[in-house]
């Protein structure tokens, strides 16, 4: 059964991390831990699999990663894509659906993605709470040579660390999870699959505590500008400071 913890502080959140790190330890896993924000509850699955599709679903895939490459090259070839993998990274970042989901090795990245929205001061119109997902990844699961299997030939969920194409991946220590095509088929959340059922953490942030932990993020260094370095992120960042 998924584990599910809620938390109201920074505090209790790395408490958590700390506990299962050495519960791990104890057990002598070697594990590599991952961490997704979400601000609303939805499941692991890709974008891609989130929207429906005016066609079939694998030719959509194609037709959108062909038209990314195909449409403003000028744009793109300023990043230097080398692959397929790389053209699904910077997708991924433009919010291109993709088979992708993005994780990160900073658990602190993670929890102010959860908490990035602003919540209003009526209650009932606010999601009850925010999301940080703990993956306690093994070796195994990153057991994927994308220098010689193409992004939609991956047999099963696997986990792979991209190209640093974009300085934005480095600050937020950018990670993703692929789905296989038959999983996105089946639309198979991840947390469903048997090869990670068992290393997932649900952590849940009542939403009458989002705004104490963005501010306490703050503090540590931790926002917008940080995480998104460049004018945008400054622009959020001023935004969220100096406005209600």
């Amino acid at each position: 059964m998924l584990k599910e913890i809620e938390i109201t502080s920074i505090e209790a959140y790395l408490k958590i991390i700390k506990e299962s790190k050495e519960t791990n330890a104890e057990q002598t896993h070697a594990v590599d831990f991952l961490f997704r924000g979400q601000t609303l509850d939805y499941p692991l699955i890709p974008k891609i699999c989130r929207l429906k599709a005016k066609g079939d679903l694998l030719e959509t895939e194609n037709l959108l990663l062909q038209e990314f490459k195909r449409t403003n090259p000028l744009l793109i070839e300023q990043h230097r894509p080398m692959d397929d993998w790389d053209f699904l990274t910077l997708g991924q970042h433009f919010g291109l659906p993709t088979r992708l989901l993005d994780w990160s090795n900073n658990a602190l990245t993670a929890l102010w993605f959860a908490t990035a929205e602003n919540y209003g001061p009526n209650e009932e119109q606010n999601p009850p709470y925010a999301v940080v997902w703990i993956l306690m990844a093994e070796a195994k699961d990153f057991n994927l040579n994308i220098a010689e299997v193409k992004p939609f030939d991956v047999k099963e969920t696997k986990i792979f660390r991209p190209r640093i194409i974009k300085q934005r991946i480095n600050n937020q220590s950018g990670v993703f999870s692929i789905h296989s095509t038959d999983e996105m088929l089946q639309m198979r959340y991840m947390n469903e699959i048997d090869s990670f059922d068992q290393k997932l953490i649900k952590v849940k942030i009542p939403a009458g505590h989002v705004r104490e932990i963005r501010t306490d993020l703050d503090t540590l260094g931790v926002n917008a500008f940080t995480i998104f370095p460049e004018l945008e992120g400054l622009c959020n960042y001023l935004q969220w400071r100096y406005f209600e």
